[in-house]
């Protein structure tokens, strides 16, 4: 009995195997190249994410100023007004640190109005620039208000500085 026990238990093992190889070589055609298998585990892409991703589209600006890491973005989904940057960092400088050097490499009319989503010290900065100054304004950052212009500077406003594009000094309004 433990003979034909065994003899069974050989049987299913030789059949799993066999179901395996057929399996393997199934879903594996031969002569295909690497390529063609990635494009065969691709998901479909939704319309509404291709379209974000163009209105999102990543400048080659992005840097690292002060060590803050930067990643710039010349559009920001659902602006209407069609001035407004976002800028994606990381790094425990405050925004009004770097703003100057920040203003001079990404600002191409002083009509825009950027965010810099900070996502070390999770805060939100409005930058803008006011005649002879720029202006900063820091609001605690509330998740995904990047995705929406009309979502961004919402949080608590943190704190307020003017700096003055001439000589870099950093005046606290409040």
């Amino acid at each position: 009995m433990n003979q034909k026990r065994r003899g069974i238990v050989a049987i299913i093992l030789i059949a799993i195997i066999i179901v395996c190889v057929i399996g393997i070589i199934m879903t594996k055609p031969a002569g295909k190249k690497v390529v063609d298998e990635k494009k065969e585990t691709m998901q479909p892409l939704d319309i509404s994410n291709v379209e974000q991703e163009k209105e999102t589209e990543t400048s080659e600006l992005s840097k690292t100023i002060d060590n803050v890491d930067i990643i710039f973005f010349e559009k920001v989904p659902k602006d209407s007004t069609g001035n407004m940057r976002l800028a994606k960092v990381t790094g425990k400088k405050s925004a009004e640190g770097y703003a100057l050097d920040y203003y001079n490499i990404y600002f191409k009319d002083d009509k825009e109005v950027h965010a810099i989503v900070n996502y070390t010290l999770n805060t939100t900065a409005c930058i803008t620039s006011v005649g002879n100054k720029i202006n900063v304004r820091i609001y605690e950052h509330r998740d995904g208000e990047e995705s929406d212009a009309k979502e961004l500077f919402t949080g608590e406003k943190y704190a307020e500085y003017n700096i003055d594009k001439e000589t870099g000094t950093v005046e606290k309004i409040e």
